[in-house]
């Protein structure tokens, strides 16, 4: 993990650790014109948390009640999105709309967005209090667990900025959803193990599901690195205070930053999973072999393209010198034949200019050849 992804991720965990679920506002602009309170209903679960924890029943349907103001002097324009939760890169629990960046997870089987329904804009006028309805209507089969999802609210305003950017707020209020008090523990998978090469250095790329229904916290990650047939760990990261939520899988990016991993190298991924919440542990230990294409591969495609370019450019210059050759060839030719018409050009104006000249010049000619030697 990068300094600067460890900056992002303390930031995120400032509020995990107060608001495990949680109202959560970002905002972009000082003084927030528009304020989102939940409207707690009777079957809140849990009266101290400020989110929606409901206890529901097989089949029920409720409206959930959001109360939305407007204290500014111009309406705004909300944006409504309904999410399920799922496990960033970051290790944390996520409310907004990841769809374009991961699939559903096979294990969740119902899904807050399968069973809730919400107009996805509405406008409220200046100083105007407005109640927003999101209807739940539960499956039929009855669960044990939870379903974990989020209500997020986009603010617009209307004026934009300075740089001509409209300003925006951000509300996410969790919703979790539950029948039972019937406990259920979390179950890890290693899914799959892949090593790749990004800017020079190997990341193992490891992804982990949870496969049951209930989140987990405190999540501490152990991994080592071993070369097959060895017991020397040459490389070992330790990361602390990661959580997952239910149904869903994360990725654990493993870079070697120490740079111990070899093209063509045979390693052993030894990776153990312990949750301080839970004293649960998993460990899972992966082959995996670095081929000599994913260090070379690029360089030699390189080398092959500089050839090909190099062959290509060589046939232009020669055809290009061919060209220039036969236009000086044919540029000679063509001003020798121009010099030579001139010249007669120039010779049958003389002889027009001076016809008698001409003549006796041609009579002295033939009278000299016609002069007899004196010895005749």
């Amino acid at each position: 993990m990068t300094n600067k992804q460890k900056n992002v991720r303390l930031l995120i965990l400032g509020y995990s650790l107060f608001l495990p679920f949680f109202l959560f506002i970002m905002t972009t602009e000082s003084g927030l014109a528009v304020s989102v309170k939940p409207i707690l209903p009777e079957n809140q679960h849990d009266p101290e948390a400020t989110y929606y924890d409901l206890r529901m029943k097989p089949s029920q349907e409720q409206e959930l009640k959001l109360e939305v103001s407007n204290t500014s002097d111009e309406e705004r324009k909300l944006t409504i999105q309904l999410n399920d939760a799922t496990t960033n890169f970051l290790g944390d629990i996520d409310y907004t709309d990841r769809s374009e960046q991961i699939q559903r997870d096979k294990s969740l089987t119902v899904s807050f967005k399968d069973i809730a329904a919400v107009e996805s804009q509405v406008v409220i006028s200046a100083h105007e209090k407005k109640i927003i309805l999101v209807h739940l209507k539960m499956p039929k089969e009855p669960f044990d667990g939870m379903i974990l999802g989020g209500i997020k609210l986009v603010s617009t305003n209307p004026k934009p900025t300075i740089d001509n950017q409209n300003r925006k707020n951000v509300y996410i209020v969790a919703v979790k959803l539950t029948e039972t008090d019937t406990p259920v523990q979390a179950n890890l998978n290693l899914l799959q193990l892949l090593p790749t090469k990004k800017a020079g250095q190997y990341v193992i790329h490891a992804t982990i599901q949870n496969d049951q229904a209930v989140n987990l916290e405190a999540i501490e990650y152990t991994a080592e690195i071993t070369e097959q047939g060895s017991e020397q760990v040459i490389y070992q990261i330790k990361q602390n205070d990661y959580r997952m939520a239910p149904n869903s899988s994360t990725t654990l990016s493993v870079l070697d930053e120490a740079k111990v991993l070899q093209p063509a190298g045979k390693y052993l991924f030894h990776l153990t999973v312990r949750s301080k919440d839970t004293d649960q542990v998993w460990k899972w230990e992966e082959a995996f072999e670095l081929p000599k294409e994913a260090s070379e591969g690029k360089h030699d495609q390189l080398i092959l393209y500089i050839v090909i370019c190099t062959v290509v450019l060589l046939f232009l210059l020669i055809a290009l010198l061919s060209l220039l050759l036969l236009r000086r060839r044919k540029q000679k030719q063509y001003e020798a034949e121009l010099y030579q018409k001139k010249k007669k050009r120039n010779r049958r104006k003389k002889v027009q200019q001076h016809p008698q000249k001409s003549n006796e010049q041609k009579k002295m000619k033939r009278k000299k050849k016609h002069i007899p030697n004196n010895n005749e």
